[in-house]
């Protein structure tokens, strides 16, 4: 009786780990890709200068009005009346809340009036506007 050696016999599956590999590292790439692209339609802001301002580390809540008008409370897009209300729950369960009203420089007083009126009508105590720090002349 002839014995048959294990080497002889047919390899008959499929190694998948090499597929898996390629499928979570495209995951990881669309994943990372869509994080991208979600904070990427960002709008775009030109702050005005001033020679006074201070950089800011503790950002609690953020608005900005971009240079046609939209207003977006920490980048999600909201109508001005609508700010009291989403600021409202905010403020009270932190009574220092800081909310930095970030509006481009063509944005019209007007505007930035009413959206500052919004945010002292939610009960806020401390609001700060942003400006863009000049650089230093000679560096």
């Amino acid at each position: 009786m002839k014995r048959r050696h294990r080497s002889d016999e047919l390899f008959s599956e499929i190694n998948i780990v090499p597929f898996t590999d390629v499928c979570l590292v495209l995951l990881i790439i669309f994943m990372i890709t869509a994080n991208f692209i979600a904070t990427g339609t960002a709008m775009s802001i030109e702050l005005p200068e001033a020679s006074t301002a201070v950089a800011q580390d503790q950002l609690q809540a953020v608005v900005f009005i971009t240079a046609t008008g939209q207003v977006y409370l920490n980048s999600r897009p909201v109508r001005p009346q609508e700010l009291p209300g989403l600021l409202e729950d905010e403020a009270e369960a932190n009574p220092e809340l800081i909310v930095v009203v970030s509006a481009d420089r063509k944005v019209p007083y007007e505007k930035v009036v009413a959206v500052l009126d919004a945010v002292r009508l939610a009960g806020v105590e401390y609001l700060a506007l942003a400006a863009e720090i000049p650089e230093a002349e000679g560096r």
